[in-house]
């Protein structure tokens, strides 16, 4: 699914996302309220669809993932993320929300956290932001890496 949203887009492409969920209810909703955003979705039911979906190679501008997956936690899929993609967003979304998840969550590289359920507001601006940091970053340094923007050298 995808349209043409200008705000979508970055550097003349459409964004696309890996969304990781058991749940198919949501996992329905994120790729319904993501495709209205303009953005290209990829949904995964477990850790190994979601590992799968990324050895194919395709630029992913973002994961959204649940901390609690059928084969595993979604923290193993972050910190993959970060060691093997360092440049993409990662977003952890959990009906187990609480302090230390959240912080776990964010010491393992996940761009941000939200506790289900999700209001759709907070999400349209967390993948806003992801994105937007993003196309500002490049794809290749890590979200909100300060020096990512920086031109030029000297001694």
């Amino acid at each position: 699914m995808s349209t043409d949203s200008p705000a979508a887009r970055g550097g003349g492409r459409v964004h696309r996302v890996l969304v990781v969920d058991d749940e198919a209810d949501l996992r329905e909703l994120l790729d319904l309220t993501l495709a209205a955003m303009g953005l290209d979705v990829d949904t995964a039911a477990t850790l190994d669809e979601a590992r799968r979906l990324l050895a194919r190679g395709r630029d992913y501008s973002l994961c959204l993932t649940d901390m609690r997956l059928p084969d595993g936690e979604g923290i193993e899929l972050v910190s993959a993320i970060a060691r093997d993609h360092p440049g993409m967003p990662v977003a952890v979304i959990t009906a187990y929300g609480s302090a230390d998840n959240a912080v776990a969550a964010l010491k393992a590289g996940a761009f941000d956290y939200l506790a289900k359920p999700v209001a759709l507001d907070a999400l349209r601006n967390l993948v806003r932001g992801a994105l937007q940091a993003r196309d500002v970053d490049g794809p290749d340094a890590s979200p909100g890496d300060p020096t990512a923007a920086l031109i030029g050298g000297s001694p």
